[in-house]
């Protein structure tokens, strides 16, 4: 009866599928996105906003102003990443802070989420004003309660789509 029952199940599912079920399943492809080490300048685009960005260093750092909840256990440490970037073209001189992440992943897979800061050297703060034709600088913090950050991977804010990775 068992073998009846695979049988007659592996019979109506060739039937169902046409016996070809390759088109049917989605097919993967490998994101098309600039990636370098650190201290090389990658060309970022994201729809209509083009950018020169290059990480030119991960290092330890003092809680810097208004981080706000002081850093998370075991490792209570705070790294901060040394961040160029050009702003080739942008429709406004916010878009790029209101589009933008810069994310800390680490070798194990977790990505760090940057901490706010009040400090004039916030990478945040200087992309507020980046028109077209500027460069500005800063730091982006980061909380590495766990591993130390491997990579920088820069992502949409709205759709988390990848747009750039710099490998340490």
């Amino acid at each position: 009866m068992r073998r009846w029952f695979i049988t007659v199940l592996a019979t109506l599912s060739v039937a169902v599928l046409g016996g070809v079920s390759a088109p049917l399943l989605p097919t993967a492809a490998a994101a098309d996105i600039p990636i370098g080490r650190l201290g090389e300048t990658l060309r970022v685009q994201n729809g209509d906003m083009i950018a020169d960005v290059t990480v030119r260093s991960i290092v330890p750092s003092e809680i810097p102003p208004g981080f706000g909840y002081p850093p998370r256990p075991p490792r209570h440490q705070v790294w901060k990443a040394e961040v160029v970037v050009q702003a080739v073209q942008v429709p406004n001189p916010y878009a790029l802070a209101t589009s933008l992440v810069f994310n800390g992943v680490t070798p194990t897979g977790d990505a760090y989420q940057p901490r706010n800061s009040d400090g004039p050297e916030a990478l945040k703060n200087t992309l507020n004003n980046a028109p077209q034709g500027s460069t500005v600088a800063g730091f982006v913090y980061w909380d590495c309660y766990r591993d130390l950050v491997s990579n920088v991977v820069i992502t949409d804010k709205t759709s988390g789509i990848r747009l750039a990775q710099w490998n340490v």
